[in-house]
């Protein structure tokens, strides 16, 4: 990259952070009545008229990079924050991955490392984490946290961004705390941004427990949670389920897993990448979408 390139993106950091700082605190609603996620789905069922094969909506995946963790700001990652969503709007990308966690008292925050979110966290090594100790106190002192009320506001004052969820867990109990609270929430302020979600899966089972919530408009199959994945059987789900968009470690994707999945209509996403050289190189063997944390759109 040319050195007036990295000017320019630590210039446009500075800018979102001081935005943030000085004026994006009103976004937020302050958190001082968190809501309750008492009410969760119980029973898994078939929902009548929507069995697979789904016919899943990848339009969204004309744009080249997924930003992951909300993107990377200041040379920070993982952040989740509100900073970093905006200094990565102002570069251009407009699908966000977001990871989702459940605290201790039962709230979907964006954190990627749970309990031990303390360890870029000053002064929290002895705090519980629940919603309260995580959300007042700023990833890397610098950073505003969000929960998943802020996350749903941001995509409504934000109509054309998507967020892709990496929620963790594929247990019926808290896939279904999490995306219950996904569609509670969306639907008392707008459904449609539900359509502007993006569910990642984790194993197969996972797609039915997700899609008894709600009849999601996309979902992503990603690799990393299952062990058990092999190019034949991922075909095979994807043919059966409709299923066409699958995320894998840079390093596994191969000519031959490209070519296989090409039969079935499959789009490819990598990550995480964030050298230019290395993207280019997964575009050209037929990587469709590339998560990153500082590459620009």
């Amino acid at each position: 990259m040319k050195s007036s390139s990295k000017i320019a993106i630590i210039i446009v950091s500075v800018i979102a952070v001081l935005t943030a700082v000085c004026g994006g605190i009103c976004f937020f609603s302050l958190h001082q009545n968190p809501t309750s996620n008492s009410e969760q789905a119980t029973d898994i069922v078939n929902i009548p008229g929507n069995t697979p094969p789904y016919h899943f909506d990848y339009s969204w995946a004309n744009h080249p990079y997924v930003a992951h963790a909300m993107g990377g700001i200041l040379g920070d990652t993982y952040t989740n924050s509100y900073e970093a969503f905006l200094l990565n709007y102002q570069l251009g990308h407009r699908i966000f991955e977001v990871d989702f966690v459940l605290t201790t008292d039962g709230e979907t925050v964006a954190e990627h490392d749970g309990p031990a979110w303390h360890e870029h966290t000053t002064g929290t090594e002895h705090l519980e984490f629940n919603h309260d100790n995580f959300i007042t106190h700023l990833a890397y002192d610098k950073y505003h946290r969000l929960d998943a009320t802020d996350v749903i506001e941001l995509m409504q004052a934000y109509p054309d961004i998507y967020i892709v969820t990496d929620s963790k867990f594929a247990d019926a109990e808290r896939v279904n705390a999490q995306f219950t609270r996904f569609v509670e929430l969306a639907k008392a302020i707008d459904p449609s941004i539900l359509d502007r979600i993006i569910i990642q899966i984790y194993r197969p089972e996972m797609l039915d427990l997700v899609m008894a919530i709600h009849p999601w408009k996309s979902i992503i199959y990603t690799l990393y949670a299952n062990p058990d994945w092999t190019p034949e059987n991922v075909l095979a789900f994807s043919e059966q389920t409709g299923v066409k968009f699958i995320t894998m470690w840079h390093y596994l994707v191969t000519p031959e897993i490209v070519s296989l999945w090409d039969t079935a209509d499959i789009k490819i996403a990598a990550h995480t990448v964030n050298d230019l050289a290395a993207a280019n190189r997964l575009r050209d063997l037929g990587t469709d979408v590339i998560y990153t944390d500082f590459l620009i759109p």
